[in-house]
């Protein structure tokens, strides 16, 4: 799944000349067809930006054959994501699937060109999913758009794998299973220890909890996500209160995950993680207001000076007016791309790009929700 760190690589390439291709994807069926057909107008375009910035044939064709090569490559086309992404450069082609449909863009130029990809990397944009039964532990990497499955070191598969763990790590357990067996071999663990079969059972179903909790916040550690445990009220409630992750964890969806499909879990997660998206969102639109409202030097909505300032790092959050092509929402229209005014396109793409670089949040916001006449506005740092 793409996350911000592939987006951070892209933007640090910065090849001198480069061609960035956005397509919208036919995913079912005979339509899958027009997929290489858009390829084709695209490639067009970008041998015209090409000849404009006198690069010459020899070189244009070299740098976009890979993507010719794709035309005629019908299994490429018929598994596809909504949409689709191709960055050429002197070092290759980068193919990129997109959760969401993008609408049809060519870009020629200095780097690669990025901005309908700044959706899929806001603030609590990517999160994780815990789906959870005793018989199996699932991790998914998630934005709103999708979900991918996700794998983590020393994640329990399931309850009946505690049973694997090796006698070094077993017998620091406090629970019956996990002590050394002293009994006859053959005689159940409960007449060995003296618990009850159900006292045995929920000290199972804790330390599966635990050992759970455990690998994901060593993991998380490293690249801290916010968490949605999908599950049902007694298991996931012994994850719920493990310590460590609790502060990682942006709700709960109390369901057993095996009465979901895919679509539904991921759906339930993302409900989940929607509020707490839109309410980050809105403090950081508010923070901007209350500086613009006192005259605050560190609100900017001037393009030229905030094009200035997001190359020397002091940019902490930008705001992109939504608008086609950036707004990356399930419904959003697609098509080409030129009604998108280049100049704002490219005031657009050169602060957001500067805001990455140097560690700043982008927000994806509706127009009314910036200065009248204003489709970029940022706080900066200082």
């Amino acid at each position: 799944m793409f996350s911000r760190s592939d987006l951070t690589e892209l933007v640090e390439a910065a090849p001198i000349i480069a061609v960035s291709l956005y397509l919208p994807m036919q995913i079912l069926g005979r339509e899958t067809q027009q997929n290489p057909i858009i390829l084709k107008n695209l490639l067009r375009q970008a041998r015209d930006q090409l000849a404009r910035l006198d690069v010459s044939e020899a070189e244009t064709e070299a740098l976009l054959s890979p993507a010719v090569d794709l035309i005629e490559d019908h299994d490429f086309w018929q598994h596809q994501a909504p949409g689709l992404a191709l960055y050429l450069s002197d070092a290759g082609m980068q193919a990129i699937k997109l959760p969401v449909a993008v609408p049809e863009l060519a870009v020629a130029g200095a780097g690669f060109h990025i901005s309908p990809l700044l959706p899929l990397q806001q603030q609590h944009a990517e999160f994780m999913i815990l789906t959870l039964t005793a018989e199996a532990a699932h991790l998914w990497q998630a934005t709103r758009f999708a979900m991918t499955a996700a794998d983590i070191p020393g994640l329990p598969a399931s309850i009946e794998s505690l049973d694997e763990a090796p006698d070094h790590e077993a017998s620091l357990q406090s629970h019956g299973y996990g002590r050394p067996n002293t009994g006859g071999k053959n005689m159940p663990k409960t007449q060995v220890y003296g618990d009850s079969p159900e006292d045995w059972r929920k000290g199972r179903l804790v330390e599966y909890a635990r050992r759970i909790s455990s690998a994901l916040s060593t993991h998380l550690a490293r690249d801290p996500h916010r968490i949605v445990v999908v599950a049902d009220a007694e298991i996931g409630g012994h994850v719920l209160k493990d310590e460590a992750l609790a502060p990682l964890i942006a709700g709960f969806v109390e369901v057993n995950p095996v009465a979901l499909d895919e679509a539904a879990i991921h759906a339930a997660a993302a409900a989940v993680m929607k509020p707490i998206h839109d309410k980050a969102r809105e403090t950081a639109l508010e923070q901007l207001d209350a500086l613009i409202g006192r005259g605050d030097a560190t609100a900017c909505t001037d393009p030229q000076h905030l094009n200035a300032a997001a190359p020397d790092g002091r940019v902490e959050q930008l705001f992109v007016a939504e608008h086609q092509g950036l707004s990356g929402l399930p419904d959003n229209r697609t098509g080409p791309a030129e009604g998108i005014d280049p100049a704002i396109r490219n005031d657009q793409e050169r602060a957001a790009q500067s805001t990455l670089r140097n560690g700043g949040v982008i927000w994806m916001v509706p127009p009314d929700r910036l200065p009248e006449g204003t489709l970029m506005a940022a706080v900066l740092r200082y």
